[in-house]
């Protein structure tokens, strides 16, 4: 795109002067100040698909799911699914996109599934992705992506699924998924096991519209299974808290802790993944309602924390603020960091965001990136 190049810091996190209602949920990170945005490395693809947390595969390349639009071959209206897999080829600089499961006249092969999906990854060169309800005409509907998270592998990298035959419920207190990243194929994994992110079902503004906050009461559940037994429900463990500095892991639901809370709110839309350049898991999700650009950035030692805040939105520093809000409206609620498009010495990345449609043409409802860099303090 030709834009004026330009590195802008993106909201470096301050402690006082804050025009959010409350306080940022964790202090002041000491290994990263903030983060740096490129804006004239923007892409934008695949107008009218959102999504895509981005998993790297034994193959070299990185799959992601998208959901209600048509691809990288179709538009919000062309070739649209509920549900389809893009496998992503190349470079951050240099990538292309291609349907891998979508419509029958765009894909690769025909999507038959109908729901939507905020966590995928590759593990033994195996897809396994949480997909979640959608309507049954197929398009939209909070109130039934939150219904159910129910766990599907794919042997052939996205071309057929399979589901379990369990889910995990509202009634768990467990709502969406997102699946930590490591490196290709899970290289660089800290042990044999899988984590699994979870929030706190929300609290409903108008169950007749299934609208809502973006997850109150801000509480997010860890989750964790051995590599080799994904699809099996017993074998899954949850945090329950700590004897010392020592995570304890409860096999009773009802036993489980918060690793993470927030008390203006959580994403279900959550992207996690591990930055072994800088040895820290980077957690990005949304606070507040709707789909308002707020984000917040924490990094860690451990998947289970403690966490420090990198960044944290507020409603004058809502992501994109500083851009040309014709390019980049208010409307971004989804943003991951993808190992294999990281530095080696971890302190550049690439952003991977999605937000809703806005009027007027412009597609935060799209699969966008752009180049960050993780400041020092």
């Amino acid at each position: 795109m030709n834009h004026t190049k330009k590195i802008l810091t993106l909201f470096t996190v301050l402690l006082t002067s804050w025009t959010f209602a409350q306080e940022i949920p964790y202090p002041e990170s000491q290994v990263i100040s903030g983060i740096e945005i490129d804006w004239s490395t923007h892409q934008r693809h695949a107008k009218g698909s959102d999504n895509f947390q981005l998993t790297w595969a034994d193959d070299g390349h990185q799959y992601g799911i998208w959901g209600d639009g048509g691809g990288f071959a179709g538009s919000d209206g062309r070739y649209r699914v509920s549900f389809g897999v893009a496998r992503i080829e190349g470079d951050y600089d240099n990538y292309k996109g291609y349907d891998r499961y979508g419509h029958k006249e765009s894909a690769e092969y025909e999507a038959k599934i109908k729901g939507k999906s905020w966590g995928l990854v590759c593990v033994g060169g195996n897809l396994y992705a949480w997909i979640h309800p959608d309507r049954e005409e197929g398009w939209g509907g909070w109130a039934q992506h939150h219904s159910e998270s129910k766990l599907y592998v794919s042997k052939d990298k996205g071309a057929s699924w399979k589901a379990t035959d369990w889910v995990f419920s509202p009634e768990e207190n467990l709502t969406g998924g997102g699946i930590l990243q490591f490196g290709k194929n899970g290289a660089g994994a800290s042990d044999k096991f899988v984590y699994h992110y979870f929030v706190h079902p929300d609290i409903l503004l108008d169950p007749d519209k299934g609208e809502s906050e973006l997850m109150l009461p801000g509480k997010i559940y860890l989750s964790r299974v051995h590599r080799d037994r994904l699809m099996k429900r017993k074998t899954y463990e949850f945090f329950g808290g700590f004897s010392g500095d020592k995570p304890i892991w409860v096999k009773n639901v009802d036993d489980k802790k918060p690793i993470f809370e927030d008390s203006n709110g959580v994403g279900t839309p959550m992207g996690i993944s591990y930055n072994p350049g800088l040895e820290r898991y980077l957690l990005c999700t949304g606070h507040s309602k709707g789909h308002s650009g707020l984000l917040g950035v924490f990094e860690a030692p451990a998947p289970w924390g403690p966490w420090s805040t990198v960044t944290y939105a507020t409603n004058e520093t809502w992501f994109g603020h500083d851009y040309d809000p014709s390019i980049m409206p208010r409307t971004t609620f989804f943003w991951c960091v993808p190992t294999k498009w990281m530095s080696e010495d971890g302190r550049s990345a690439t952003l991977v965001f999605t937000g809703g449609w806005e009027s007027g043409g412009v597609y935060n409802d799209s699969f966008n990136t752009v180049r960050v860099r993780f400041a020092k303090p």
